[in-house]
C-alpha cells in the first residue's frame, strides 16, 4: 500500500496542475478568436517536456510553408547526425618546385569564414614569396549556385548568396550609408573592402525630389557594381551578395596576400592535386554555425550544414538534394512522422518547403530527448527580449527571457517554434505557424501574447 502511495503522488508531481492545463487551453482557444483569423490561419502545438504529455493542438498536421523555422529542424538532424567533434575545414596547400610555387585552397563552405581568417591564411605564406597560380578548389558541391525554389528577386540580396564552397564573410557585403550636410552626397562604407566590386554614389542629403533611398546591385547585369540611389536622411544598412562567390573569395586572398608583399601571378580552378603540403588550415566547428543559422538566421549557416549531411552518401561532389533526402529520412525513421511533407533546402528560403507544426514539434522533443542536441539548441537560439530576431519582443511581460525559440518571416507567412520556461517549472515546447496574411506586425503581437499565456 505505501509503494503505490508513493508511486500515485510521484505521477501527481510531474503532472500538469489541472487548472494551469485548463487555462492554458481555455486562454489558447480565446486567442485563436482573434478577428485576424477571419483571413488567416494558425497551426499552434504546446507540448509539456516536462510532464512528457500534449497540452494543446490546433491544426497540427497542416501542411505549411515554414519559412526560418526549417533551420530548427536543419540544426537538430545536423547536431545529431554531424556530432559535436565534427569540423568545417577551409584548406590552403602548396605544391613547391625549385622554379614554380603553386598555391591550392579547398573549400567546404565555411560560412563564417571572415577577414580575420582570410588575413591569417594569407599570412601562413612567407613574405616575398612569389605565387604563379592561386588554384581555387571548389569541387565539393555541385555547380548549382541556388537552391530550388529561390526567389529569382531576392537575389541582389545577402540573405541569398551564390552557393560555393568557397565563402568570404558569407558572400555578401554590408553597405552602410550615413547622411551629411543638405546637398551633399551621403557617407557611404563597404564591408569588406574590396576592390572586386565597385561603388557608385548618386544618392544626395536632404532632398526630398529624388524618392526613397536605395542600396542595389546592379544583379540583373550580373554585375558587381552597388549602387545609393536617392534622398539620404538617416543611416542606413543593407546587405548585397556578391556575383560568384568562388571568385570574391579568391580576389580577396589575392588582395590580402598582396598587401603582405607577395606576388600572385594568376588565379585559376583546379582540384588539389597528390603530393601537396598542408599550409593553413581554418577548422569551424558545427555547433558554432548552428548557432549562427538560429541566433541571427544566417541563411547560408543553413545550407552549409545540409551539404555537409549530404556528403556521406553523396556519389561524387554534393548537392542539395543529398542533404535534403537525409533530413526527409529523419524525419520519417526517428521523427516517426509517415504523412506529406517536402524538405528542399535547409534555411526555409525554398517556396517547395512543406512542413507540420507536429513535425517541428517532435524536432524540438527529439532535441530535447538528447543531452548534447538538445542543450546546443536551447542555447543557440534566440531569448525573448535579449538576443537574436527575439531581442525587441515580449519586453515588459512574463515571456521576458523565458523563451528561447526560432522565427521565421516571409511573405504570408510568420512562425515561432522553441521553448519556453512556465512559472510552474516545467519546459515546454511549442510551435505556432501563422499563413495567410498581409502583415507580421499584429502576428507578432499575437504570438508574443500566446508566449506570455503560457509562461504564466
Amino acid at each position: 500500500m505505501k509503494t503505490r502511495l508513493l508511486t500515485y503522488i510521484s505521477l501527481l508531481l510531474f503532472l500538469p496542475p489541472v487548472s494551469a492545463q485548463t487555462g492554458i487551453v481555455g486562454g489558447l482557444e480565446q486567442l485563436l478568436q482573434d478577428k485576424m483569423f477571419e483571413s488567416s490561419d494558425a497551426s499552434v502545438v504546446v507540448y509539456d517536456l516536462t510532464a512528457d504529455s500534449m497540452l494543446f493542438e490546433h491544426r497540427a498536421h497542416k501542411l505549411v510553408r515554414p519559412a526560418s523555422v526549417m533551420k530548427v529542424l536543419t540544426s537538430v538532424v545536423a547536431l545529431d547526425r554531424l556530432g559535436a567533434g565534427y569540423k568545417i575545414n577551409t584548406t590552403m596547400y602548396e605544391n613547391r618546385t625549385d622554379s614554380s610555387l603553386n598555391i591550392y585552397v579547398r573549400g567546404e563552405m565555411d560560412p563564417l569564414f571572415g577577414e580575420k581568417d582570410m588575413i591569417a591564411m594569407a599570412a601562413s605564406i612567407p613574405q616575398g614569396s612569389v605565387i604563379d597560380t592561386l588554384y581555387a578548389d571548389c569541387s565539393m558541391i555541385d555547380s548549382l549556385y541556388w537552391g530550388p525554389g529561390w526567389s529569382w528577386d531576392d537575389n541582389p540580396y545577402g540573405y541569398q548568396p551564390y552557393l560555393s564552397p568557397l565563402m568570404y564573410c558569407g558572400g555578401a557585403v554590408e553597405v552602410v550609408v550615413k547622411p551629411k550636410e543638405k546637398g551633399m552626397a551621403p557617407e557611404v562604407t563597404v564591408n569588406p573592402n574590396s576592390s572586386f566590386y565597385s561603388v557608385v554614389n548618386e544618392a544626395e542629403c536632404g532632398n526630398s525630389e529624388l524618392g526613397k533611398l536605395s542600396i542595389l546591385r546592379d544583379w540583373l547585369e550580373d554585375s558587381n557594381v552597388i549602387r545609393i540611389k536617392g534622398n539620404c536622411t538617416r543611416e542606413k544598412k543593407e546587405k548585397m551578395n556578391m556575383y560568384r562567390s568562388a571568385d570574391f573569395f579568391m580576389a580577396a586572398l589575392a588582395e590580402k596576400l598582396d598587401s603582405m608583399g607577395i606576388e600572385v601571378k594568376n588565379i585559376a580552378f583546379d582540384t588539389v592535386p597528390a603530393g601537396c603540403d598542408t599550409v593553413y588550415t581554418c577548422s569551424r566547428s558545427v555547433g558554432s554555425v548552428v548557432k549562427r543559422a538560429l541566433l541571427d538566421s544566417e541563411n547560408i549557416c543553413a545550407e552549409a550544414l545540409v551539404y555537409h549531411l549530404g556528403k556521406p552518401v553523396a556519389k561524387g561532389t554534393v548537392s542539395m538534394s543529398d542533404g535534403c533526402a537525409v533530413i526527409s529520412r529523419f524525419v520519417k525513421s526517428k521523427l516517426g512522422v509517415t504523412t506529406d511533407y517536402a524538405v528542399a533546402d535547409g534555411s526555409g528560403l525554398s517556396l517547395y518547403n512543406y512542413v507540420t507544426a507536429d513535425i517541428l514539434f517532435r524536432t524540438l522533443r527529439y532535441a530535447h530527448k538528447r543531452k548534447w542536441v538538445g542543450k546546443t539548441l536551447y542555447n543557440a537560439m534566440p531569448r525573448s527580449g535579449m538576443s537574436g530576431t527575439l531581442r525587441n519582443r515580449t519586453k515588459g511581460t512574463a515571456a521576458y527571457g523565458k523563451v528561447h525559440a526560432k522565427t521565421g518571416t516571409v511573405k504570408a507567412v510568420c512562425s515561432l517554434a522553441g521553448y519556453l520556461d512556465a512559472a510552474n517549472g516545467h519546459r515546454y515546447a511549442f510551435v505556432l505557424m501563422n499563413t495567410g496574411m498581409q502583415s507580421s506586425r499584429p502576428v507578432r503581437e499575437w504570438q508574443d501574447k500566446v508566449c506570455n499565456l503560457l509562461c504564466k
